[in-house]
């Protein structure tokens, strides 16, 4: 589900922490695409950015969780958003394949964009470039500001996406980290039929939240892309189903 796009004459190659880092076209252009709600281009820019910098993190998150396990990960964004990949046959050994080393890799994505948003929030506090702190529902974190300007928009930006996405990312969908996270603990109990359960939890859920989104949220791109989820959750089920058999 969702895996690791093809290499492109677009792509752009780069190193971070010794992890290597590829970009597919696409990012840019969803990334464009999700922010165009926005007023004109600098603010569209910015959106960019801020999408671009928290999505980084959350996988760098992954992949620094995975290297200390002794693999060599690496990270592609891509129009989905990112994965953090590597060889599982690389160390066979390793307790990364363990229940306990599974979910600290998945929950480090999410982690790693709450630590972000907290060192944000703090430096731009003690510095006195933020007055006051706010929560907003669902998930929004509104900052009042001594002056309003480019950095104020990229850190609100930032602080959204890595708070609310990361949330998101928590919830018992495929394949979101939270539907590993899922898998795993199900598969600790139930090695024999926590798999089809939690493909049937996935679908179930991602439906809810597709429904939820278009009418509750009128957020139509959330709805669009539960409402795949939810479809491609089902028709993992089906083959896992079928292949049991």
């Amino acid at each position: 589900m969702l895996g690791e796009p093809a290499p492109s004459q677009g792509d752009i190659h780069f190193n971070l922490f010794g992890i290597p880092i590829r970009i597919h076209p696409f990012f840019w252009l969803v990334a464009a695409i999700l922010g165009a709600r926005n007023s004109g281009v600098p603010e569209i820019l910015i959106w960019v950015v801020a999408v671009f910098i928290s999505i980084l993190v959350h996988e760098l998150g992954h992949a620094l969780v995975i290297n200390a396990y002794g693999f060599h990960p690496w990270i592609v964004l891509y129009g989905m958003g990112g994965l953090a990949c590597h060889d599982p046959r690389e160390r066979y050994d390793s307790k990364a394949n363990s229940t306990l080393g599974q979910i600290s890799i998945s929950f480090a994505g999410p982690a790693a964009g709450f630590l972000l948003a907290a060192v944000l929030v703090t430096v731009l506090y003690k510095a006195g470039y933020i007055q006051e702190i706010a929560f907003s529902p669902p998930f929004h974190i509104k900052l009042y500001w001594s002056e309003i300007t480019r950095l104020a928009e990229l850190a609100n930006s930032i602080l959204n996406i890595s708070i609310f996405w990361g949330l998101i990312n928590l919830l018992p969908v495929y394949p979101l980290d939270g539907g590993h996270i899922l898998r795993e603990i199900l598969l600790y109990m139930n090695p024999q039929e926590g798999i089809r359960q939690s493909l049937m939890l996935s679908v179930f859920t991602a439906g809810l939240i597709a429904i939820f989104a278009m009418f509750k949220l009128q957020d139509f791109y959330i709805a669009i892309l539960f409402a795949y989820l939810a479809y491609e959750s089902f028709t993992a089920l089906q083959a896992y189903s079928h292949g049991g058999r």
